[in-house]
């Protein structure tokens, strides 16, 4: 990776490429930079796959390779892997020139070697900085500031100077800008504080497990710190973190370079003790411990294999989510664990799933349209003066502290033979006023239509399919829409128009009259026509067929 602190910068090794060419008597025609790019693998490295791809293209507009030095393939730790680079290129004629190296044109057996040590001190380099930043990140750790990403549900990042002095917290997603700035965990906000005194209670005293806990909380429509419905696994990473008894522990399970992750043994942890305040004590986590240690079932793998073909041999649907769900299984993380992924343990015990999800970019693409809907979506509102917030995940729109729009999309999936469908399911830990559902089109670029259901269209809990032929959705036409300019009339304010045949001239009150009048009805059927708050969303009433009191 090259930044523009380091000896290796983009900018330098273009301007040294430059001079080399103009020295030579070449002209650069094409640059293939990866910009701030690890170079331990191939992933990511997408202008490099470009440039394999147009070396071996027959239409290629160049015949050399400009190269800053060996190490620009990258620092694999497999040395073969940046000389079968270097090989696909001389393969299909193309010349490969290092300009900052002493061999540059040379491709004699002197220059090979010299090559091969310069792979192998550059994949030792990655190996030992990797090293030392481990170490680095260790240290800091047992000294109390906080290593990682979120520190979990009832818990806040804050972001310190040098000298101590507090800057204040850290929302999702940010990250320290200065290199000697520190980060702490404190206490969240009391009502995540308080919910997790609550599920301490729950298992501790009142006995209720991990899965009876999450139901409880998605009941309550409660959601967890990322906007989502609580889960098993969610509770027990609750109940088995030390953090929040104070103790700040690191490195339970590490990553070097582009390996696996792997779980380190408890002597390799860096552990502060007592560096945050705590939000539980220290005799209720440990009691949870022990009842989360007497509750485990140690199985060995074909124990747990025979678990998994009983379960896809009798239920009749077979997927992660219904197997955390089921409580003599597994957690669908024990299988992933264990075997690598679900897909290798459904492969273990003869079982080819149903239906084929699509590919990771796939995925990607539909959320980048989801998100680019959402975006069009709140600059139009916010345009008409409406006041938008977004929610963490970025799936849930706020209109004026009013309405509520949550906005999904789902991809094409094939259902044992039959034609491609989309899913909707009604949110059951969130209370939406509208569900938007973006269906998406076979290139995955530009929406097919929006289906836009009120709450109570849908019941909770239960899965409905749509086709891809447009008009094949039967009673769900209702609510399809070509784009998303709906929303905007029904996030519209319309004034009503009074019993008495008279429009209100304030947005803010259904009825026009003097307070004297106002208190002389007393027919609770006319109050509740003409409206508390003088305001209704989806167009409002346009005309008033109210009988006489």
């Amino acid at each position: 990776m090259s930044t523009e602190f380091q000896q290796y910068s983009t900018e330098n090794q273009k301007r040294v490429i430059a001079e080399f060419a103009v020295a030579e008597g070449l002209t650069v025609v094409a640059t293939y930079e990866d910009a701030g790019k690890s170079g331990v693998s191939l992933k990511g490295r997408h202008a490099l796959v470009q440039l394999l791809q147009d070396v071996q293209s027959p239409n290629r507009a160049f015949s050399v390779v400009l190269v800053y030095d060996v190490s620009r393939w990258g620092r694999f730790q497999d040395v073969d892997e940046s000389a079968h680079y270097e090989y696909i290129c001389r393969l299909a004629g193309v010349q490969v020139v290092y300009c900052a190296e002493l061999f540059g044109w040379d491709s004699s057996p002197t220059a090979a070697l010299m090559k091969a040590i310069k792979r192998s001190m550059a994949g030792e380099y990655s190996r030992e900085l990797s090293r030392k930043v481990f170490i680095g990140q260790c240290r800091l750790a047992e000294r109390g500031f906080w290593q990682g990403a979120a520190p979990g549900y009832g818990l806040q990042r804050v972001l310190v100077a040098s000298d101590g002095t507090v800057k204040g917290p850290l929302r999702p997603k940010e990250h320290k800008s200065i290199k000697t700035d520190r980060v702490v965990v404190t206490p969240g906000e009391a009502h995540e504080v308080a919910l997790v005194l609550r599920i301490y209670d729950w298992y501790v005293r009142q006995g209720l497990g991990c899965t009876r806990i999450s139901q409880r909380l998605n009941a309550f429509g409660m959601c967890n710190a990322y906007g989502r419905p609580w889960t098993p696994q969610l509770v027990t990473s609750i109940l088995s973190g030390e953090k929040y008894t104070g103790n700040n522990v690191y490195a339970r399970t590490s990553r070097k370079l582009d390996a696996n992750w792997r779980r380190n043994p408890r002597s390799e942890w860096a552990r502060s003790v007592a560096a945050f305040p705590p939000l539980v004590d220290r005799r209720t986590f440990e009691a949870a411990e022990q009842i989360r240690t007497n509750r485990t079932q140690n199985l060995s793998d074909e124990e747990i294999l025979k678990k998994l073909r009983d379960f896809v041999g009798s239920a009749e649907v077979v997927s992660a989510k219904k197997i955390d769900q089921t409580p003599s299984m597994p957690a669908g993380k024990t299988y992933c664990r264990r075997f690598g992924s679900m897909s290798i343990a459904y492969e273990r015990v003869g079982y080819e799933p149903r239906y084929y999800r699509a590919d990771p970019e796939a995925s990607r693409a539909s959320r980048a349209v989801l998100q680019r809907c959402i975006k069009r979506t709140t600059d139009a509102l916010a345009a008409r003066g409406h006041h938008v917030d977004v929610s963490l995940d970025g799936t849930t729109i706020r209109v004026d502290d009013e309405l509520v729009i949550r906005f999904t999309v789902h991809l094409i999936l094939h259902y044992d033979r039959r034609s491609p469908r989309w899913r909707a399911r009604w949110p059951t830990y969130c209370a939406p006023d509208l569900l938007v559902v973006l269906r998406l089109d076979s290139a995955l670029g530009t929406p097919l239509d929006f289906y836009v259901f009120p709450r109570g269209s849908l019941a909770p809990g239960h899965e409905f399919s749509l086709s891809i032929r447009s008009g094949s959705s039967g009673p769900f036409e209702t609510f399809r829409y070509p784009d998303e300019s709906i929303l905007f009339e029904l996030a519209a304010r319309t004034r009503l128009e009074a019993y008495d045949g008279r429009q209100s001239s304030f947005p803010n009150h259904g009825y026009l009259g003097t307070p004297d009048s106002r208190d002389e009805s007393t027919d609770p059927q006319q109050a509740s026509k003409a409206g508390d708050d003088g305001e209704h969303r989806g167009g409002g009433i346009e005309e008033a067929d109210y009988g006489e009191p």
